[in-house]
C-alpha cells in the first residue's frame, strides 16, 4: 500500500503566476501517482477561482482572505480527517519548484525523518535569484535562531517543508489558534518541532525562483517579519509539547 501525500498549496491572487505553476504541478503527478495537491483560494478577487475551476483542480475556497496560517491549518485538518501520512507545504506563487518534492519525500519515507524542511542556504546557486536584503536578514535570523535552539538552522523562513502528519495529529488545538492564522503557524511548529527530542528533523537544500521584476512576496516587510520572529521565541518559551 503506498503512502498518501497531501500538497497544500495556499493561494491569494495569484492568476498571473498560477497557470504555469499547475502545469509544473500535472508534469509532476505524471511521475508521483499517490500524491494530491489541494489549492486553498484564501479570498482571492482576481481570476484565481476562475482558473481553479476551468483546471478541475481539488480546492477549498474561502470568501475572505483569513491568512497563510489559516489556509495551511484548514489543510492539515483535512489531511488527518482523511488519513494522509505525509502533508506537503508549497507555495502558490510558483516560487518552490514541484519537482523537488521528491528530496523531501525520500527523507521521510526511506530515511525515516519526520521533519523536513527546505534551505536555500545549503547550496550557493539555490539562492543566487533572491533579493540581496532578504538574503542578509534571513541569515541574521536563522543565526540568531540556531543560538537560541542550540542547533544549526541554516534557513529560518523557507515555507518550503513536508512532515508526517502524525506529528501534528494530536495536538491540532495548539495551533489552531487565531494568533497563528498569518505566518504564525509555520515556524511555531516547526520551533515545535525542533524543540523536541522525539521527533526527528532535517534540513533539506531547494531553490527559491524569485521573478528578476515585479513584487515577490505578499508578505508585509515589518509586521509579518515581526509575527515570524515571535512563532520562533514563543515556541520556545511556552511549555507546550507535540509529544
Amino acid at each position: 500500500m503506498k503512502t498518501k501525500i497531501l500538497c497544500i498549496v495556499p493561494i491569494y491572487n495569484e492568476e498571473r503566476r498560477l497557470p504555469d505553476l499547475i502545469n509544473k504541478i500535472k508534469k509532476f503527478k505524471k511521475k508521483i501517482k499517490n500524491i494530491n495537491f489541494l489549492f486553498v483560494n484564501n479570498g482571492s478577487y482576481d481570476g484565481t477561482l476562475h482558473i481553479l475551476k476551468k483546471n478541475k483542480l481539488y480546492f477549498k475556497n474561502l470568501k475572505k482572505n483569513m491568512g497563510v496560517g489559516y489556509a495551511l491549518i484548514l489543510g492539515l485538518k483535512i489531511a488527518i480527517k482523511k488519513n494522509y501520512s505525509i502533508v506537503v507545504h508549497l507555495a502558490g506563487n510558483g516560487k518552490m519548484l514541484p519537482s523537488q518534492i521528491p528530496i523531501f519525500l525520500n527523507q521521510i519515507i526511506n530515511k525515516k525523518i519526520d521533519f523536513v524542511s527546505g534551505s536555500r542556504f545549503l547550496k550557493k546557486k539555490d539562492h543566487k535569484s533572491n533579493p540581496i536584503i532578504r538574503i542578509i536578514l534571513i541569515k541574521i535570523l536563522s543565526f540568531i535562531i540556531s543560538k537560541f535552539y542550540k542547533r544549526q538552522i541554516t534557513d529560518a523562513t523557507c515555507g518550503f517543508r513536508a512532515f508526517k502528519t502524525s506529528i501534528f495529529k494530536k495536538k491540532i488545538k495548539i495551533l489552531d489558534k487565531k494568533k497563528f492564522y498569518t505566518y504564525g503557524y509555520e515556524y511555531y511548529s516547526i520551533g515545535k518541532v525542533i524543540k523536541s527530542k522525539k521527533i526527528k528533523f532535517l534540513e533539506v537544500p531547494v531553490t527559491m525562483q524569485y521573478p528578476k521584476k515585479g513584487s515577490y512576496s505578499k508578505m508585509t516587510p515589518i509586521i509579518d517579519w515581526i509575527t515570524i520572529i515571535n512563532a520562533w521565541f514563543l515556541a520556545i518559551l511556552d511549555k507546550k509539547n507535540l509529544n
